[in-house]
């Protein structure tokens, strides 16, 4: 019996979608039934490489003339042959290889993770949504009580939270294989009560101490919310090149933030109305003292006088003669 080589295919992220174990002095790869190994891709020839040991006992990928080549990886510059180490994946065709000995060696095993993703995490989650929603629309509530404002929300929310969900399901299946609708869910769920969070502090933080900005700009939350659960959904989808999606998803919400932030800008200046808390809180959540009756009308007083003087510079010098001849 010749040496054992192990051949695994691979999926773009590097997940493992098959390993072959192969015996003999050398493994021949392609689409050919001939071949040890036979990949159904299209783009690799009948008899496109061959793996041997080197004179120096390295493992060696040749590829046996091939229209498409052979690639290190995700790299652009053909190789007519390639040392193989065990861990940079090689391409034939659109197919990823990784080839090993059998005497590779591989990681200590890793110590079993605290289970988190379970029922329990999920209804903790969505209760305390729930809480923070109807608290939220509790205080800020003027009118006579209704159910239906108190309800129609949570139900958008649970709708909104399944669609999500369902989408980065999919898009899980059809790239990795696997849907995990558990963990996207729970993905799902600690955005939006971080959201629900970030975004209440923020409306109670604008009333308690008059900063008019928290709640006006509380947009920007959102969407940095919005990027960290995509982020964290990509995480699940496969845990390669972290930090080019976390540059992805930040780039996204920078420009987002900024696209917002001029739009209202604009739309600011072009209509000339002036930004106010727009929801108002019991009185005993304000930490600010209340301004005094003499004060406010001191302010408008001012406000006045620089109105009037600002008209009076509009109107030309001459239109009060003018106006006075006409009448004459």
């Amino acid at each position: 019996m010749g040496e054992v080589i192990w051949v695994e295919v691979l999926s773009r992220h590097r997940d493992v979608l098959e390993r072959r174990r192969c015996e003999g002095p050398q493994v021949r790869i392609g689409r050919s039934y001939a071949n040890d190994v036979v990949i159904d891709d299209p783009f690799v020839a009948a008899a496109h490489l061959r793996v041997f040991r080197d004179e120096s006992g390295s493992l060696v990928a040749q590829d046996l003339g091939s229209a498409n080549g052979l690639f290190a990886g995700h790299g652009g510059t053909r190789a007519e042959r390639l040392v193989l180490d065990g861990e940079q994946p090689i391409r034939i065709g659109r197919t990823y290889l990784r080839i090993r000995a059998a005497g590779h060696a591989v990681p200590a095993e890793r110590a079993l993770p605290v289970r988190v993703y379970g029922g329990r995490m999920v209804v903790a989650l969505a209760a305390s949504i729930v809480a923070i929603e109807t608290a939220s629309q509790w205080l800020g509530d003027t009118r006579e009580f209704q159910a239906t404002r108190f309800v129609l929300p949570l139900l958008a929310l649970v709708l909104l939270a399944l669609a999500w969900t369902g989408m980065w399901s999919i898009l899980s299946r059809v790239f990795t294989g696997q849907a995990r609708f558990d963990r996207h869910l729970l993905v799902a769920l600690a955005g939006l009560a971080a959201l629900s969070v970030l975004t209440d502090l923020a409306g109670f933080g604008a009333f308690a101490f008059s900063l008019p900005a928290l709640a006006i700009y509380e947009y920007a939350v959102i969407w940095i919310c919005v990027a960290a659960a995509c982020y964290f959904h990509l995480r699940e989808m496969g845990r390669s090149r972290l930090p080019v999606k976390a540059l992805a998803v930040g780039a996204l919400a920078v420009v987002s933030i900024a696209a917002q932030t001029l739009v209202r800008s604009e739309g600011g200046a072009s209509s000339g109305r002036q930004e106010y808390l727009r929801d108002l809180k019991p009185p005993f959540l304000r930490l600010v003292p209340a301004q005094r009756e003499a004060a406010f009308f001191g302010r408008v007083e001012d406000l006045k006088a620089k109105l009037d003087e600002a008209r009076a510079a509009a109107v030309p010098a001459d239109a009060g003669s003018s106006g006075q001849e006409a009448e004459e």
